[in-house]
């Protein structure tokens, strides 16, 4: 037989593909329904190495969610469902595995998304473009606002106050000449 189907020892197989690819909550996901239906759906490909290893060509999810049922359950992930592949048929059955199993999306697919992502990317950062435009020229005007009403506010304290309340003040402030200026000069210099 070219092709067979064996259920073989989890702890004789190895990958070449890190474990750590491979999200460890969705391998445990995966390995709780293996132990639930004690089996496999989708059978490992598998390439023997000598008569006690096999590697994986094929399912290297697969293999990492049987290895973490056995971890969970010792016994009941021990064996996992898998094709082992006859060393004399290994390229004609990479070639279906190529064909059947590691279908991708087609070019044109992966254009089209591709053109339809860079087209959203290049209209949110005109987007954004605007906004730091308009952000940018409404600063200044707002800051002028703000010392404006400050400006205002202040004044309107300085008239209330007396003139030898705000020679005091300008005195504190060290104003040069405010023993000889008048109410509104005060109010100016203690101001600035």
């Amino acid at each position: 037989m070219k092709l067979s189907n064996s259920f073989i020892a989890v702890k004789k197989i190895s990958s070449p593909v890190l474990r750590s690819q491979f999200s460890e909550d969705k391998l445990t996901q995966t390995a709780e329904l293996i132990l639930k239906v004690e089996g496999i759906i989708n059978p490992l490909i598998l390439r023997i190495i000598n008569a006690q290893s096999y590697e994986v060509v094929d399912g290297h999810f697969e293999y990492y969610a049987a290895a973490r049922a056995k971890e969970i359950d010792p016994q009941k992930g021990e064996y996992i469902g898998a094709f082992v592949i006859d060393p004399d048929n290994e390229e004609v059955l990479q070639k279906q595995i190529e064909l059947m199993r590691k279908r991708e999306f087609g070019d044109n697919e992966v254009k089209e998304k591709l053109e339809s992502l860079t087209a959203q990317i290049t209209e949110l950062a005109e987007s954004v473009k605007k906004i730091e435009n308009i952000l940018s020229t409404q600063k200044p005007k707002l800051g002028n606002q703000k010392k404006t009403q400050k400006e205002k506010s202040e004044k309107s304290e300085y008239d209330a106050m007396t003139v030898p309340q705000l020679k005091e003040m300008a005195k504190q402030q060290k104003v040069i000449g405010y023993s000889k200026m008048n109410k509104s000069e005060l109010i100016a210099a203690i101001a600035k």
